[in-house]
């Protein structure tokens, strides 16, 4: 179950890392990620089943309460993912994309962090 959410841990620092030293490049393909049918669906399940995950694993984890907001947030943003649907997640990612690099990287910087987070608490709970 660590290991799961550790490999979990380990994409989303990836991702922040990628989105930290290429900004405008990651969200114009994420944009075009969510263009396609089932791309929405695809965050939709990756949010879902981390937030399960890590709602399952707080119980047996070496910091239950930062497992279970994680967990929560990340079922929160399954939820608005699927609420919000194509259009207006397109216009979201639109204004992320007139912000300044600054901006971007900071949100890319707390991903990574996030992430270096989620493997490090895996680690200590095995």
């Amino acid at each position: 179950m660590f290991i799961a959410t550790s490999v979990f841990g380990l994409l989303i620092a990836v991702i922040g890392l990628w989105g930290f030293i290429w900004p405008k490049n990651f969200m114009e393909l994420i944009q075009r990620f969510i263009r396609i049918s089932t791309g929405i669906y695809w965050i939709f399940g990756f949010r879902l089943v981390l937030g399960s995950l890590l709602l399952v694993a707080a119980p047996f984890s070496y910091y239950p309460t930062l497992f279970y907001v994680l967990g929560v947030l990340s079922l929160f943003g399954a939820m608005m993912t699927i609420l919000l649907g194509n259009d207006n997640i397109e216009h979201y990612m639109a204004w992320w994309l007139k912000r300044p690099l600054v901006c971007l990287r900071v949100v890319m910087l707390v991903a990574w962090l996030i992430g270096v987070l989620l493997i490090y608490v895996s680690y200590l709970s095995l």
